[in-house]
């Protein structure tokens, strides 16, 4: 249990919301302690095509919505953090800007509860981590969108695939903006040529990119004397089990699914239990739970660790954040899909939602509904798209490798994503499902997974059966 309240700290998609974790209890700012984030003129013009071109465009009493987070959606990180086609087109169309309501990653859920019932409540919260549906629609904190984006609507009929996966009595909770990948294996090409090994992005280009030859490169890395692990952070487990194309929860027409019985995930637990038994995994158990440097990224650059899974939040930032993992200018820094299977039947891509949901009570619904259009016509118009990856190299120093495998990475998650829906039902799902899935690789005490099933299946069962019949 400790393990997983330090990894639920550590599941931050900015650093900055590091410190922001520690501020307290929720609270308005207007993040004006930046200077005021602005494109570059050609890519302003974009944005001004695209706002001309919103077809019947919300006509709002009110151009401010109010966001609820530990982190802000505003680009307030850094000096060097630039700002989203979306919140630039936001700006543009509609002369709209975003309040962020502040809470911690901790306090997130009750701080939430709190202002939905004091009726102060937010305008939208964001779903990307997938641990807000089905438990804010279950206890009443998120409202139906159905009044306010019309799935059949060009803007967002792709859509809407997706966010029927997100349904609660037959109402749409979630708007689901883009399908994006969880997880990718970062990795320092500087390293792997100096100590000898193919480069992983080669050997996916030949097919041979897959649970085997990731597991022969993690047990050659790894040498413990010197104090070099093959994996670190706090994501590896997730990502290889979702490699199976399955997930541990699962939600199929509106009812929760326990698939801990399914061979595909013993199959995979037991190449992570064996993994561990050849001690490739940074040792968190013996430094207070936490990953090597207390930051992401750490000991990509220096040679002490081989991979890095991750979402690409931790590598897509300023080249202030990102500095643990390599030069990402001078080209050190790959990643490549989550390894499956030799011989799994496709390249399954452990995914989630890039997504929002309108708080109950909102103030501000329409407000939140041109906000989700702006950030569909970021998605779809092939320019803007241009100008999220102009941004990632000329400003972030991205390679043409580099971008070119993350348009396939985004391809792959939108044609077989697998999502995993334990963090979303409830807490006690959550933190079982936690143990299971890294119980295997637990540096502290591994388990088999006969063992992990035997112990666990039933009490999965009991606390599934409960959230499902609050469905009913």
């Amino acid at each position: 249990m400790k393990a997983f309240k330090r990894a639920a700290a550590a599941i931050v998609a900015l650093s900055s919301a590091l410190s922001i974790a520690a501020c307290g209890n929720s609270s308005s700012s207007d993040s004006s302690s930046m200077p005021e984030k602005v494109l570059k003129e050609d890519q302003q013009q974009i944005v001004e095509r695209l706002s001309s071109g919103i077809k019947n465009p919300r006509k709002l009493d009110n151009s401010t919505i109010k966001w609820f987070s530990h982190w802000d959606i505003n680009p307030t990180e850094s000096a060097d953090k630039d700002i989203g086609v979306d919140l630039a087109l936001f700006k543009t169309a509609y002369n709209g800007k975003i309040e962020w309501m502040q809470t911690t990653w901790e306090n997130y859920f009750d701080d939430l509860a709190k202002n939905v019932m004091a009726n102060s409540s937010p305008d939208f919260i964001g779903a990307d981590d997938m641990n807000v549906f089905p438990k804010c629609a279950i206890k009443d904190m998120i409202e139906p969108i159905d009044d306010h984006i019309d799935f059949s609507d060009p803007l967002w009929s792709d859509m809407k695939t997706a966010s029927d996966k997100f349904t609660f009595g037959g109402k749409h909770y979630v708007a689901v903006v883009r399908v994006d990948p969880s997880y990718i294996w970062v990795y320092n090409k500087k390293i792997i040529d100096d100590i000898g090994m193919d480069q992983p992005a080669d050997l996916y280009k030949q097919g041979k990119w897959n649970w085997d030859t990731m597991c022969e490169m993690c047990t050659d890395f790894t040498d413990a004397e010197k104090d070099m692990y093959a994996l670190d952070g706090w994501y590896y487990e997730n990502a290889l089990l979702e490699s199976t194309g399955m997930p541990l929860v699962d939600m199929q027409d509106g009812k929760i699914v326990n698939n801990i019985k399914a061979p595909e995930l013993a199959k995979a637990e037991e190449m992570m239990y064996n993994l561990q038994k050849n001690e490739v995994v940074y040792p968190k158990d013996q430094h207070d739970w936490k990953v090597r440097g207390d930051v992401f990224g750490t000991g990509l650059a220096s040679g002490l660790t081989l991979f890095y899974p991750i979402g690409f939040w931790g590598i897509e930032n300023a080249p202030s954040s990102t500095e643990p993992y390599g030069n990402i200018a001078d080209g050190e820094v790959m990643f490549v899909p989550v390894p499956c299977a030799a011989d799994s039947d496709k390249q399954y891509i452990p995914s989630r939602v890039h997504a929002f949901c309108i708080a109950k009570g909102a103030k501000n619904p329409e407000g939140v509904a041109a906000w989700l259009d702006c950030t569909r016509y970021a998605e779809i118009d092939e320019a803007a798209h241009q100008i999220t990856l102009d941004q990632l190299a000329e400003d972030y120093g991205w390679t043409e490798e580099m971008l070119e495998m993350r348009d396939e990475i985004y391809k792959m998650a939108a044609e077989a994503p697998v999502f995993e829906f334990a963090q979303g039902v409830s807490q006690d799902i959550s933190n079982l499902t936690d143990n299971i899935i890294k119980g295997t690789m637990n540096p502290s005490g591994t388990h088999t997974w006969t063992e992990l099933v035997e112990e666990n299946e039933k009490a999965l069962d009991y606390y599934i059966t409960k959230e499902q019949e609050s469905i009913k």
